[in-house]
């Protein structure tokens, strides 16, 4: 029985202890909850262990998925990128982590996160979709690592290859892409897709590996090449740049019997293209049979272009013209306006009808060029040119057809408006940069070619840009372009560079541009070019061999350039004999035989010049004549010059002209002795001028002083001459030191003037200030036999200025002060020059009862002043204050003047009006305050006394007499001691001044500081 129950005890303690170890534990319990959905209670044990510092996996990864369930994205983010931290060969929590970001949109996190994955699993799924991400995303560089590692793991993926390669092509590694092209066409066995090869084809000729291309095209072809391939690997060739290699592939296959049209036509397009212009004009010339409707339009533009429009008439002669295409149909419309042949025109018009033409205005304008229909052809190119739904190169032959019509003016304005951007087809390249240079707008033209080479580089830019560059660019860029470029260029092209370069001095472009031409085409012209250029370059003497074979029949143009070029290398004396030759030959027009006398004259060939230049003389004068002349004296053929001037001159019906401009030139040959007769005729008949001046020069330099003197004088006493020239005379005898027929010429013209005049200002100068007693006589007599008091009054008033005012007085006062309100300011002047101020208060007040005019008013209250008659002058002054009432002066002078008479109220009145202008007048100010404290009124006072202080102290002048002025101010204004201090430095300087002695007492004792006024007064 014990034993039965010490089995059961047990039996009971193992299953105690089997249901402890199934109790859940902390991980468990978590993980179980979480099962459960119980997210809340899970996520708190989960951050509790993860606190606690369990990072594993188990803990993580779940926790990151529960802050997932609650919304909380960075939060699990942040959770899983310190897990990959640590852990950083965990796929799943990479894998994780990729939703994660793909989920919270962080494209470039995902894309690194896919990145990691594709490196740790190594799968070629993993790369594929990786380089998809990367592409969507625009990561080149990711899309093009993850595809390299899927192409190495699936090398038989021949698209991806491909992919890689256009991938690898566009980021500029084109070793790389031609690699991956080889190896993947190798792998599909020349089976690669048309635009891998058509990149494999491009690359290759890119890298010059144009061997390596051909190889391969023809390992593409085969045995038995369709015509499709051929055509297309020739035109990948051909678009490539290397339309040799793809005529090169094409035939051996055109030489078979049997070739397709369509082989044959690709063939002459690839002739065209590499310049074999007369290859291709045979191929064309030998079709005879009709082309289909479907190629005849290809036939026909290939015929065109090789330069056989004739044909293309005759190919479409018999065609419906409903089938060809408008781009062909205008170039049957060009040709046909090459060769005039209008019925052609008509045709077209006549079968396509106006309907066809509304929808092709271009085509319309140059079909109506060619029928002669000026006006059609204006309104249709202006309907094109303004249709922004046209093509441009379209746009542009509008522009070009109404240049030919004669509407430059609205081609210009057209043109300026066209949009011209970068994505310009080369095709309309050439086009556009002739109309840029034909419109004249080659800076903007330049411009806009540097743009687009930039933006897409190209043969046909380059071409237009070399043109212009030509025209305005900078010429040693030109030069080095083609030097860079020593292939051939089409002689039109090099003949414009050489053109505009010659035109605007551009030597070596010029020269480049010629040789290359003339290496082309030993023509006439282009040698007769290459001489210019060598000629414009310094280089004569390799022009001169040139030129010497030109020279028979060559025309006037190559005889000035062999002349040209004898005188630039220096073969003067052969450049003579050819050019003498050529005038004794005769038989020259005049413009020929001037501009050989020219030549000459230019080259110093002075003698062989004369007989021409003599005849021509003779015959015309003028130019000739002064040529001749310099000419004359330069050969040493003086004394055959002055024969033939002195004869001329000896001819009567010689105008006035010719007569001055051969005695010229007699001075100048023969000098003046024998001149001075002529010269003397000359200018007595001409009056004043160069001949006048001319004579009077010579005169002066043979030093004929009293031929010249009386001269002078007889041209001063010529009324025919005008005042400014008998001025200049007057002049002239003063400098010839004849002052007495000066004044005599200068006493002509101030008698017509008055005392106003310059020349009267002229004879005073000469009088000096005291004139003499003769010179007053003539004054007063000017005055006596003037017309009106006016004048007279002029003229006694200068003479009482210049020391006749006696003269004046005795004429005017005869019977007491003048009627004429006029004579009486030169007499009140004169009695006052006399000091006779009696007299002059009486005439003052005379004129006083009708003068009104301010200036006279204040000029007689001066002059009253000044000869101490101060009633009049107060008159005076009161007038003039009637007529201005806010005449500061009169305010002033009446003021200080009531003062003086004691008249106070007047005195406060007349100088506060005066003060009231603020003037600075510190006299003014103190006694208008001297005014005021006589009427004890001290505090209205004191503001004045303050105001002439400061003026007083700011003026620049001090003296004695302001340092009174000072002190007796300080005193007004109770400031005693300074005022006694001024005083005692007055007194001590002028201790003899009695009057100053007695102001300082009376200021003391006004003061009552008696004991000090006492020891002023008893100072010696």
């Amino acid at each position: 029985m014990r034993a039965n129950i010490l089995v059961v005890l047990l039996v009971l303690l193992f299953g105690a202890g089997a249901s402890l170890l199934l109790i859940p534990r902390g991980g468990e319990l978590a993980l179980q909850k979480f099962r459960d959905n119980d997210y809340e209670s899970a996520r708190a044990d989960y951050q509790a262990r993860f606190a606690a510092g369990d990072s594993s996996a188990a803990t993580v990864i779940p926790l990151t998925k529960l802050n997932l369930a609650e919304g909380e994205v960075e939060a699990a983010i942040a959770l899983m990128e310190d897990f990959v931290a640590r852990a950083p060969a965990s796929v799943d929590g990479w894998e994780l982590l990729s939703r994660l970001y793909q989920d919270a949109q962080r494209q470039g996190d995902y894309l690194e996160s896919l990145r990691e994955l594709a490196r740790l699993r190594g799968t070629d799924d993993a790369h594929r979709a990786l380089a998809y991400l990367a592409g969507f995303q625009g990561r080149l560089d990711v899309q093009a690592e993850a595809l390299a590692r899927y192409c190495e793991r699936r090398p038989d993926d021949v698209q991806a290859q491909q992919e890689l390669a256009a991938l690898l092509a566009a980021r500029g590694d084109h070793e790389g892409a031609v690699e991956w092209l080889i190896r993947a066409d190798d792998r599909a066995k020349g089976n690669i897709n048309p635009d891998g090869r058509e990149l494999l084809m491009s690359l290759l000729t890119d890298l010059d590996r144009e061997a390596d291309a051909f190889q391969r095209a023809q390992r593409w072809l085969g045995e038995t090449p369709s015509v499709a391939d051929m055509i297309g690997l020739a035109s990948q060739l051909s678009a490539g740049g290397r339309p040799d290699l793809g005529l090169r592939l094409l035939e051996p296959q055109v030489a078979k019997p049997g070739r397709a049209l369509a082989l044959e036509l690709t063939v002459v397009d690839l002739l065209l293209a590499t310049g074999r212009t007369d290859d291709a004009r045979a191929r064309l010339t030998a079709l005879k049979d009709p082309v289909d409707d479907v190629t005849l339009g290809r036939l026909l533009s290939l015929q065109m272009n090789a330069g056989l429009g004739r044909l293309a008439l005759t190919t479409a002669q018999g065609r419906d013209l409903a089938l060809i295409p408008d781009w062909a149909l205008a170039g049957l419309a060009e040709a046909a306006f090459r060769d005039r042949d209008r019925a052609f025109l008509n045709r077209l018009v006549g079968e396509l009808g106006e309907g066809f033409l509304e929808e092709r205005p271009i085509l319309a304008a140059n079909i109506a060029l060619g029928r002669g229909d000026a006006a059609a052809a204006v309104r249709w190119a202006s309907r094109g040119l303004a249709d922004a739904r046209q093509p441009l190169s379209e746009r542009l032959a509008a522009v070009r057809i109404l240049t030919l019509a004669g509407k430059r003016a609205d081609a210009v304005a057209g043109f300026d408006r066209l949009p011209l951007g970068t994505s310009i087809g080369d095709d309309s390249l050439d086009e556009l940069a002739s109309l840029f240079l034909d419109l004249d707008r080659a800076p903007a033209g330049l411009a806009w070619f540097e743009t687009r080479r930039r933006a897409s580089p190209s043969l046909p830019a380059d071409l237009g840009w070399v043109r212009l560059a030509a025209k305005t660019g900078d010429p040693a860029a030109v030069v080095a372009w083609l030097d860079a470029h020593p292939e051939p260029l089409g002689a039109a092209l090099l003949q414009d560079i050489a053109g505009s370069a010659a035109e605007r001095g551009a030597g070596p472009l010029a020269l480049k541009a010629a040789e290359r031409v003339f290496a082309m085409a030993p023509t006439a012209r282009s040698r007769f070019a290459l001489a210019s250029a060598l000629l414009a370059a310094g280089r004569g003497a390799e022009a001169l061999p040139h030129l010497t074979l030109l020279l028979p029949g060559g025309g006037t143009e190559v005889e000035t350039a062999y002349v040209a070029a004898l005188d630039a290398a220096g073969r003067t004396e052969e450049l003579t004999r050819f050019l003498s030759a050529k005038l004794a030959k005769g038989g020259l027009s005049d413009e020929e035989e001037r501009a050989i006398v020219f030549t000459l004259l230019d080259r110093k060939a002075y003698g062989a010049a004369l007989p021409v230049l003599r005849s021509l003389a003779e015959r015309l004068g003028g130019e000739w004549l002064f040529g001749y002349a310099d000419a004359a004296r330069k050969a040493g053929a003086l004394p055959e010059l002055v024969a033939l001037l002195e004869r001329q001159l000896a001819d009567p019906a010689l105008n006035a002209e010719g007569r001055e401009q051969r005695a010229t030139l007699l001075l100048e040959a023969a000098g003046p002795v024998r001149a001075l007769p002529i010269l003397k005729q000359l200018a007595t008949a001409s009056g004043a001028g160069p001949w006048d001046s001319l004579y009077r020069e010579t005169l002066a330099k043979l030093g004929r002083k009293d031929e010249l003197r009386r001269y002078l004088l007889a041209r001063a006493a010529d009324d025919r001459l005008a005042a400014k020239d008998r001025r200049e005379v007057a002049a002239a005898l003063i400098e010839l030191g004849d002052k007495a027929g000066a004044e005599q010429a200068l006493r002509r013209l101030a008698a017509a003037q008055g005392p106003q005049g310059d020349d009267y200002k002229q004879l005073l100068f000469l009088w000096g200030p005291r004139p003499p007693a003769e010179a007053l006589d003539w004054i007063e007599a000017r005055a006596k036999a003037a017309g009106s008091p006016a004048d007279q009054a002029a003229w006694y008033a200068s003479l009482a200025e210049l020391g006749g005012a006696r003269r004046v007085t005795e004429k005017l006062g005869s019977g007491g002060t003048p009627e004429a309100p006029a004579l009486k300011t030169p007499y009140i002047e004169a009695l006052a020059a006399e000091g006779r101020g009696k007299e002059l208060a009486e005439a003052v007040r005379s004129a006083l009862a009708t003068e009104r005019a301010p200036d006279r008013l204040r000029r007689y209250a001066r002059l009253a002043e000044q000869v101490r008659e101060r009633k009049a002058a107060a008159d005076a002054w009161a007038v003039l204050l009637a007529q201005k009432p806010e005449d500061a002066e009169a305010l002033r002078q009446l003021g200080m003047l009531a003062y003086d008479e004691n008249r106070l109220e007047d005195a406060e009145r007349l100088l506060r009006r005066f003060v009231a202008r603020g003037p600075d007048d510190y006299e003014a100010y103190y006694f208008l305050g001297e005014a005021l404290t006589a009427l004890k009124r001290p505090g209205a006072a004191s503001p004045f006394y303050g105001t002439a202080l400061a003026q007083l102290r700011a003026g620049k002048a001090r003296n004695d007499a302001t340092a009174q002025a000072e002190a007796n101010l300080l005193n007004r204004l109770g400031k005693l001691d300074e005022s006694v201090a001024l005083f005692e430095n007055l007194r001590k300087r002028r201790p003899n001044d009695r009057q100053l002695k007695a102001d300082y007492a009376s200021m003391l004792i006004e003061n009552g500081r008696l004991q000090e006024a006492r020891r002023v007064l008893s100072l010696q």
